[in-house]
């Protein structure tokens, strides 16, 4: 049984599109270490997921924290930015620690998209370093990437996909934008009245279209979406991007895979994918 916990609350960073800071309070704020591993070890679990919004938001206590991971001999999850699987000495103390997973916010393989966001620390010639960092030391991970930015072309769809084929990437996540109430985006939207059903819009958030794209029609983005989670979870795809399930980080990622082309194939009109 997996247990959550969590290390820290908030996130260092302003991306233009994130609401966080109305819901959790500006700033960044850590736990105590020595709350944090005491909390686990009630857990009684050797498989913990740190529901922190940015688990490496603060360096110097991340490192503290993994450190007194490493007696517990735990299989850990977490989220953090991109930048830091550039960090050797993060990333070697992370795997010692038993880091199983770990899921990262790329948002856009162009570096253009990304300054826009305010998410310059994100490096886009660096993404391929980041992911032979995290295969060379056996940690599943998990790339989220988002659709709808003014500036986009139609072929983000095509050479997203490209990107993630050639780097055999084995889990990714495809979302809409959704301007959240609370986000710089959400006031530009709103006064250039490009919401769509804005009482709907904390539903569902990233399979539904609630803005006017710039360069396709709302309909149009949720079907490409669609279609790059048929693409990218079809089973030629799977086998092609996944080795074979004989360590606990590649079985982590035939899971999830797995799950994945399950909730893709789903009939649905609601994009509720609850119950699959």
């Amino acid at each position: 049984m997996t247990f959550s916990a969590l290390s820290s609350r908030g996130c260092p960073f302003l991306c233009d599109f994130c609401s966080e800071r109305l819901y959790l309070g500006g700033g960044y704020r850590c736990r105590p270490v020595a709350e944090v591993v005491d909390e686990v070890k009630r857990c009684r679990s050797r498989n913990i997921f740190f529901g922190d919004s940015n688990f490496g938001g603060k360096r110097s206590h991340a490192m503290e924290l993994m450190e007194a991971l490493i007696p517990l001999k735990l299989r850990w999850s977490a989220l953090w930015s991109a930048y830091l699987c550039n960090d050797k000495e993060f990333m070697d103390l992370a795997r010692r620690s038993g880091l199983l997973h770990v899921n990262i916010g790329a948002e856009s393989i162009d570096p253009h998209t990304l300054e826009g966001m305010n998410k310059q620390f994100n490096k886009v010639h660096k993404y391929t370093e980041m992911l032979d960092n995290l295969r060379r030391r056996g940690i599943s991970y998990s790339l989220n990437f988002i659709f709808g930015w003014d500036g986009e072309t139609e072929d983000v769809f095509r050479s997203t996909l490209d990107f993630l084929h050639e780097q055999k990437v084995p889990v990714a996540y495809f979302n809409i934008l959704t301007p959240d109430k609370g986000a710089p985006l959400y006031d530009r939207m709103k006064s250039a009245r490009r919401i769509l059903n804005e009482q709907e819009i904390g539903r569902w958030p990233g399979q539904v279209c609630h803005i006017k794209p710039a360069y396709c029609t709302p309909e149009e983005m949720e079907q490409r979406v669609r279609e790059m989670y048929h693409e990218f979870y079809g089973l030629r795809s799977i086998f092609c991007r996944l080795p074979l399930p004989l360590t606990k980080a590649n079985a982590a990622s035939w899971f999830i895979n797995l799950s994945q082309r399950k909730m893709a194939r789903a009939k649905h009109d609601d994009n509720n994918f609850d119950g699959y």
